[in-house]
């Protein structure tokens, strides 16, 4: 209540020095009432905040992985930081990775398909354009035909390939819930979560304060060199400049805005990075260097025949060579746009 008495001081004050001849007015419009349904609001949405995380923090996959990086510790002799990227490491390879593969093997066969597409369209044209002269169709009749018959193509096609356009996004829906599970996990690590009184979360606790490497000997400290918030910037930008070197044709709107949007993202993530913990952000760097190697992997046509992704004509032959080339060509460019032959020429002495 002393909190709500000070609120009501300040604003009968601040309306007083507004309007001095006016206190009465001031103090009917600020009403104890006011007062009391915005804090039951704040402190509403507090708990609703807290009583989510705490969820999430007590939640079975959380604690699954979680349990399993002290068993991991614990059996392995690893020090902590080691223990978190083997945990990273393993996690990626039996999750992500496969799911990696299966979405480049739907986005192979839906281009696939596409190349069947044109044949089936012209067939389609003269099959509406005899159905107009047989039954005297008006033009409107025979589009909603023609879509119809188009879309019910693509369909069977769809369903012959079992290749579903909403498949492809079957690589978030796996990495996101992971990257939030365990990023849940290694917090509960450094916050002797669920339970500070457990000993084996004050264990855990302890080992980390001392199973760091190199410039981070404390992982619940952060990282004041900021090496691994600006490693983790950097490594992100990367996967998505591969992926956008990558692309064999012309992006669209949609592939630009959500391409930039990725880029601001990455770059938000730095002062993010920078301000958790080092076995967190240890965490963050890991998961994005596997990321990018299995991009860059993922790219190699002898790669992809060995793990089953057809050929499609938009696959690059020499993908390395061809980002190589590509990122040379956009550095020359920005080379050449701060160089000195294309600054502006000094003003002219002459009269």
């Amino acid at each position: 209540m002393s909190y709500l008495r000070t609120i009501r001081t300040i604003g009968h004050t601040s309306a007083f020095a507004r309007h001095p001849h006016r206190t009465v007015v001031a103090r009917s419009t600020i009403t104890p009432g006011h007062f009391q349904v915005v804090s039951q609001r704040h402190f509403s949405y507090e708990a609703t905040v807290a009583g989510f995380w705490q969820t999430l923090s007590q939640s079975a996959p959380v604690a699954y992985v979680q349990q399993g990086m002290i068993n991991l510790h614990d059996l392995t002799g690893l020090p902590w930081w080691a223990t978190v990227i083997l945990t990273t490491v393993g996690l990626r390879t039996l999750v992500t990775l496969p799911l990696a593969v299966y979405q480049n093997k739907i986005l192979a066969r839906l281009e696939q398909i596409s190349l069947e597409m044109p044949e089936l369209i012209k067939e389609l044209k003269a099959e509406t354009a005899y159905a107009m002269k047989k039954f005297n169709w008006t033009e409107k009749e025979a589009r909603i035909m023609y879509n119809h018959s188009l879309k019910k193509q693509w369909n069977n096609l769809i369903v012959r390939e079992n290749c579903h356009p909403a498949k492809t996004m079957v690589l978030l829906w796996g990495q996101i819930p992971l990257w939030i599970v365990q990023s849940v996990a290694i917090r509960n690590l450094v916050s002797m979560l669920p339970d500070p009184t457990a000993i084996e979360a004050q264990i855990a606790y302890t080992e980390l304060t001392l199973g760091g490497f190199g410039w981070i000997p404390n992982l619940t400290e952060l990282d004041h060199s900021l090496i691994f918030p600006v490693a983790l910037g950097v490594i992100n930008l990367s996967i998505i400049e591969i992926q956008a070197a990558s692309r064999t044709k012309l992006p669209s709107k949609l592939q630009t805005i959500f391409t930039n949007l990725f880029r601001g993202l990455s770059i938000l993530m730095v002062p993010i990075a920078a301000s958790v913990p080092s076995c967190l952000c240890l965490y963050w760097v890991t998961s994005s260097a596997y990321g990018l190697g299995q991009n860059v992997l993922l790219l190699s046509p002898r790669v992809r025949r060995a793990v089953g992704i057809p050929a499609v004509p938009s696959e690059l032959t020499h993908p390395y060579q061809h980002i190589r080339s590509m990122f040379a060509a956009k550095l020359g460019a920005l080379s050449g746009r701060l160089g000195p032959n294309n600054q502006h020429p000094p003003p002219s002495t002459k009269a």
